[in-house]
């Protein structure tokens, strides 16, 4: 039999396998998708909002808002998008505060901060 017209099973068998051993280092090589981003873990505020229980306060550090914020609690609700979402106030002066929400994608359970409506809303120190 001719062997140039079909070639021998194992021959085959390894020209399949070199296929499949050049294939694996690809995936380093950007031929495959990227790795998810790890996640962010939520800042100080959004992290005491989400244990916390409408009615509860606490006094807090947040690069985000400033030192020594005052965090309350005010209520859970359901949003348009039917998300579990939690409203409170962040008071960092007498006369500073600002309403800030957050809710739980039903997706991925993740908690994120609604954005804030004012902008930066307290200065900074």
């Amino acid at each position: 039999m001719d062997t140039k017209i079909f070639p021998q099973p194992h021959r085959l068998i390894l020209a399949a396998l070199a296929g499949a051993a050049l294939a694996l280092p690809m995936g380093g090589c950007g031929f495959s998708s990227p790795a998810p981003a790890p996640e962010t873990p939520p800042g100080p505020v959004t992290a005491y909002m989400i244990t916390a229980l409408p009615g509860e306060t606490t006094t807090l550090d947040d690069p985000d808002f400033g030192r020594e914020v005052r965090v309350s609690v005010q209520e859970n609700f359901v949003s348009a998008k039917n998300e579990n979402c939690k409203r409170g106030t962040v008071l960092a002066a007498p006369r500073e505060a600002e309403v800030v929400v957050i809710c739980r994608d039903q997706a991925t359970g993740r908690w994120s901060m609604a954005p804030r409506v004012w902008g930066q809303g307290i200065s900074r120190p």
